[in-house]
């Protein structure tokens, strides 16, 4: 992979819990404008491999590079940077929106912390935009999450995702508490956001049909370490690790 195209770069990169190691030895290579899909059981290092992406940990060990630069050495306009560019979706849209909050404060959040916009006219403007993307009305603005169904939900968290024009978008959980239909409805958004936008997709899950439906790589993890990176039909159809064999055949990942 050219240099140039790497977005993120994890090295020999491990993490520890109390003690426990929960990430062992992570080398992990993600290309500008790719859609990858990291998949494990509960407990496999996911999520913590997420939060190190989105320098919300720090490694113990090793090194993590966005675009070349060291994580661990970023400051001031540098982590204003990179929080613009990379932006998260967390897992489950009745926790993650504050329902207390208009919908135009939700999404234009990032906007105001990230000094973004210069009025509250280029904002709400910014807002509109964003909505129209995922598929709701300006008229979604002026009303609180709790007006919303779980997939309309997600919709917000994704459009106040996407309001900062990101480079990368880390999707955790996305859909694992949605019913199947809403679930199909926003994998079908992702693939029709990515097509239109010039982003990269991490797609995080224990889902494997999702992560299979959503993904070009599949990166799967086993008690914190890796143990396959493959092209995502490899990964189904002829896993090279024993252990994505037994997790595919038994079904643990779904």
């Amino acid at each position: 992979m050219n240099t140039v195209n790497k977005i993120f770069e994890l090295s020999d990169v491990c993490f520890a819990y109390r003690k426990k190691e929960v990430l062992k030895n992570i080398n992990l290579e993600i290309a500008a404008g790719e859609n990858l899909g990291i998949v494990g059981e509960s407990g496999s290092g996911k999520t913590t491999l997420l939060f190190l992406l989105l320098h919300l940990a720090k490694a113990r060990r090793g090194s993590v590079r966005f675009c070349g630069q060291l994580l661990s050495e970023m400051a001031g306009k540098a982590l204003k940077n990179f929080r613009t560019k990379v932006q998260p979706v967390f897992q489950d849209p009745f926790l993650s929106l504050d329902p207390a909050q208009k919908i135009e404060s939700i999404i234009g959040e990032p906007l105001v912390s990230l000094g973004l916009t210069k009025t509250k006219e280029e904002r709400k403007e910014r807002i509109r935009q964003v909505l129209e993307k995922v598929g709701l009305e300006e008229d979604s603005m002026p009303r609180h999450p709790a007006e919303f169904s779980g997939g309309q939900r997600q919709r917000i968290a994704i459009a106040r995702a996407l309001v900062t024009n990101p480079e990368v978008l880390i999707a955790d959980e996305a859909v694992s508490a949605l019913d199947i239909i809403t679930k199909i409805e926003i994998l079908k958004l992702l693939h029709e956001l990515k097509e239109k936008g010039n982003f990269t997709l991490i797609f995080v899950s224990h889902d494997l049909p999702a992560v299979m439906d959503i993904s070009e790589r599949i990166v799967v993890l086993d008690r914190g370490e890796i143990i396959e990176d493959a092209p995502a039909r490899c990964v189904v159809r002829s896993p090279a690790h024993p252990r994505t064999k037994l997790l595919v055949e038994s079904g643990l990942l779904l």
